[in-house]
C-alpha cells in the first residue's frame, strides 16, 4: 500500500489514521475509494461542497491533486488513546510529516479522528500536547469551529473532521456532539462551512477545476 497519494503542493490536505488492518495488502492508497471509510466519512462533506461552490461561482474543487496519506501505516504503531508520550517510531512519524508541511504549506489540512488531529497538532507545534483520547466527537466539534473561524490565508488551517464514529451505532450522537446541536446534519455543518471558506478565498486558492 502506498504511503501517500495525490500532489504534494495541493492547498487541501487530507491526514487519515493509519492503514485499514485486514486491507492494506489489498488497497493501493490511503483513502483508497473501494474501501467503504472513505466514502462514510469524506464523500458526503466533499458533496456538501461541491454542491455548495458550484452553486455560487460554477465551478468545483479539483480533487484529482488533493494529497493524501495516513498519520501511521501500520494501526500497531499507534498509541494508547491515553498516553501522552508517543514512542518513537511515532514520534518520528510525526517529524516526518511537520518536514512536510513546512516545505509545501497546504491552506487546509483535515484530519480524519482524534489521532490524526493530535498526530497533526503535534507537527505544527500546537501546544499542550494531550493524549488522543481526550478529542471525542464534543471537543473535535469545538476545534473544528474555532479554527474555521479563524481561518488564515497564509497559514496551514488544521480542521479536525470525525472518522469512524460518524457510521457507527451512535452516529446520531457524534452528528449532535459535534454541532453542538440538536438533530444537526454533521455532513452540511462542515461542509457548509468549508465551501464558505473556499469562497471567500476563491481567488486565492488554487484548487478549481480548470
Amino acid at each position: 500500500m502506498k504511503k501517500e497519494v495525490g500532489d504534494r503542493r495541493s492547498e487541501i490536505w487530507l491526514l487519515g489514521d493509519s492503514n485499514p488492518k485486514n486491507w492494506q495488502a489489498v488497497l493501493e492508497t490511503p483513502f483508497d475509494p473501494r474501501h467503504p471509510a472513505r466514502h462514510s466519512i469524506w464523500t458526503p462533506v466533499l458533496e456538501v461542497i461541491q454542491d455548495r461552490v458550484f452553486r455560487e461561482c460554477r465551478s468545483r474543487v479539483d480533487t484529482s491533486s488533493i494529497y493524501v496519506r495516513n498519520a501511521v501505516e501500520d494501526p500497531a504503531e499507534k498509541p494508547r488513546s491515553n498516553c501522552i508520550q508517543w514512542e518513537t517510531d511515532v514520534e518520528r512519524e510525526v517529524q516526518e510529516f511537520q518536514d512536510l508541511v513546512r516545505e509545501y504549506r497546504p491552506g487546509m489540512l483535515f484530519s480524519f479522528g482524534a489521532f490524526s488531529f493530535e498526530f497533526a497538532r503535534r507537527a505544527l507545534d500546537q501546544e499542550p500536547k494531550r493524549s488522543y483520547g481526550h478529542w471525542g466527537a464534543r471537543r473535535l466539534g469545538q476545534e473544528f469551529r474555532q479554527r474555521i473561524n479563524q481561518f488564515h490565508l497564509q497559514a496551514t488551517n488544521l480542521l479536525p473532521l470525525l472518522h469512524v464514529s460518524i457510521a457507527r451505532g451512535r452516529f446520531i450522537q457524534s452528528h449532535e456532539y459535534f454541532c453542538n446541536q440538536k438533530g444537526a446534519n454533521y455532513f452540511e455543518f462542515v461542509g457548509s462551512y468549508i465551501a464558505q471558506k473556499l469562497l471567500e478565498h476563491c481567488d486565492e486558492l488554487g484548487v478549481w477545476i480548470e
